[in-house]
């Protein structure tokens, strides 16, 4: 009977403990919840967001939304971000513009000021022209530039971004004199350029594709090998210029373990989910999944090579 008894208080004890812990156990999405992206609606960075949204909003009942926070070279995103409450319901989707940018302008918020939650992507950088350009490489657009200095342009998004600091480098390299001329949003310079507003952009293939696939673009070079598209990348005409652009999301300053736990098993999911796996493979985005101690290191990786980069900028 003793052996009995003990056995039942080892059974509830056991059970007690387990409920404990299922309880503690976060779920997320648990409430209306804010992706914050710093440039417009129709930018690559907003509608990879959006793709992933539609995957989240297949797990629960509330409503989840993408806000566009434009303006300041980023920083009314990011400040809108860190003075959020940290219990899941803000989220900052973000590239290396959260590290380039505060390096570059007189910004008080940057990528310390945030928790990471996961890597997801490397997206690939090209230079593009429109149509009825008549540089048909990137080795004739530098040429020509090299003769015309400060005469062509070059544009590609929020000033102060990652792909200005590359493009910096490589005009540098190449001795040539661009003059870049910022938007708020990537796809706006894709716009910019093909009317003829602008020689040239810099930007992610994905604000690019349609307009390629339409036959609207022509890229000329790529910083990160794309496959299946024949296209020469900046190292192999022969320059050091480079730009490794992550995407990821990441939460304010003091959110729960557990709720950046919950949040990463939600986008590790997302990245096997078939139909978001169709958008970022349509879109040539490289998956580099990392979870939040990895994607921090990344990104201190790489704000000393973005000061490394900008100290040799004019």
């Amino acid at each position: 009977m003793k052996k009995f008894a003990a056995l039942s208080i080892l059974a509830i004890a056991l059970s007690a403990s387990m409920g404990f812990g299922m309880s503690e156990a976060a779920a997320w999405p648990s409430a209306r919840t804010t992706f914050v992206w710093h440039s417009t609606a129709g930018s690559s960075g907003d509608i990879m967001l959006r793709a992933l949204v539609k995957f989240i909003e297949t797990k629960t009942s509330f409503p989840i939304i993408v806000e566009n926070v434009t303006g300041a070279s980023g920083a009314n995103a990011w400040s809108r971000a860190a003075r959020s409450k940290p219990d899941g319901t803000t989220l900052l989707g973000v590239t290396p513009t959260l590290i380039a940018s505060p390096l570059q302008n007189n910004i008080p918020v940057n990528y310390t000021n945030f928790d990471p939650v996961a890597r997801l992507f490397i997206d690939p950088v090209c230079i593009y022209v429109g149509r009825d350009s008549p540089y048909k490489t990137l080795g004739e657009f530098l040429e020509d530039a090299k003769k015309r200095p400060g005469e062509l342009t070059l544009t590609g998004g929020t000033a102060g971004n990652v792909e200005f600091v590359a493009a910096r480098g490589l005009l540098r390299e190449a001795g040539v004199d661009v003059p870049i001329v910022p938007f708020e949003g990537g796809s706006e310079g894709v716009v910019a350029v093909i009317g003829g507003h602008v020689t040239t952009g810099i930007g992610e293939y994905s604000e690019m594709a349609s307009s390629v696939k339409g036959g609207k673009v022509r890229i000329l070079a790529v910083f990160n090998k794309i496959s299946n598209l024949d296209i020469p990348t900046v190292e192999e005409l022969g320059y050091k210029a480079k730009v490794e652009k992550f995407r990821g999301i990441v939460v304010p300053k003091g959110t729960p373990q557990d709720i950046k736990n919950a949040i990463s098993d939600v986008l590790k999911e997302a990245m096997e989910n078939p139909d978001f796996k169709t958008y970022y493979t349509n879109n040539h985005m490289i998956p580099a999944f990392a979870d939040g101690d990895e994607f921090y290191k990344a990104m201190e990786k790489q704000n000393e090579e973005i000061k490394v980069s900008l100290a040799g900028n004019p």
